[in-house]
């Protein structure tokens, strides 16, 4: 009965096109934690590969985001990045942050981001459900939700997501 209630798993094709629509593709989200020397690496040929987007990261860090994408059909315009990440359905973290003006179509372009934080405590060690975004004009052009895990500092981080 239980293994009745699992989601079916995805094949590595299925998770890799919820990266993609006509107008983008994202290759790679990498994060690189202060103070560790592992970079997160969550990419189109990782592995194996995992059934969500799932990072692991230890309390009071401070991180610096990464995306890599193509631009696909037409040149693109005042790009943004927007994350939120949310706790019982409260936004308990958001950023809004700049890409690039100009996005040339049959380019790669790779942004990495002012350094983002996460906070700690016994209460705030937890999954946090988030969300990306990336917008044109203000306007969303694709998105994806993720989950944000906070561990004891003395952990190391890591990638989820391989259940």
């Amino acid at each position: 009965m239980a293994n009745s209630m699992k989601a079916a798993r995805k094949t590595k094709e299925e998770i890799i096109a919820d990266f993609e629509n006509d107008l983008i593709r994202l290759e790679s989200m990498t994060i690189k934690v202060d103070g560790h020397d592992e970079v997160l690496a969550f990419s189109r040929d990782m592995h194996p590969m995992p059934q969500r987007l799932h990072f692991i990261l230890p309390e009071y860090s401070v991180y610096h985001l990464t995306i890599r994408y193509y631009v696909k059909q037409r040149p693109l315009k005042n790009l943004t990045y927007h994350q939120t990440v949310k706790k019982s359905g409260i936004v308990v973290d958001s950023r809004d942050l700049n890409m690039v003006q100009d996005a040339r179509h049959g380019e790669y372009f790779e942004h990495t981001f002012i350094p983002g934080g996460v906070p700690g405590g016994a209460f705030l060690r937890s999954e946090y459900p988030a969300k990306s975004t990336i917008k044109e004009n203000g306007e969303k052009i694709w998105s994806y939700k993720w989950t944000l895990e906070i561990t004891k500092k003395v952990n190391k981080p890591t990638i989820g997501g391989f259940d």
